[in-house]
């Protein structure tokens, strides 16, 4: 059997290594095209949700009238709820 000169096997190995690094590569490049696309419909549908969000008006409200509010609310279930009480608030009722 004759045996594979030495300096055909190099050209053989390095054109092996060449073509598979370049697959390497082009599944890489598209795999990263796909992304890029992806990411652009992503940003679309964000952009589309936003223009949505913003037909809208949302009032502004001042970060202390929730505190209030929900006090509010607290000592309206409380009055409907006396079972909420804390055992402060039920003697004080009682008084």
């Amino acid at each position: 059997m004759a045996s594979i000169p030495s300096a055909v096997a190099g050209k053989i190995l390095r054109n092996f290594v060449v073509i598979s690094g370049s697959a390497v590569g082009g599944v890489f490049a598209v795999y990263e095209i796909f992304n890029i696309a992806i990411r652009k419909q992503m940003a679309e549908n964000e952009r589309g949700h936003l223009k949505i969000y913003n037909t809208i008006v949302h009032p502004e409200q001042d970060r202390l009238d929730t505190i209030f509010d929900r006090t509010k609310l607290l000592n309206q279930a409380k009055e409907k709820k006396p079972w909420n009480r804390t055992l402060a608030e039920k003697e004080r009722v009682r008084t």
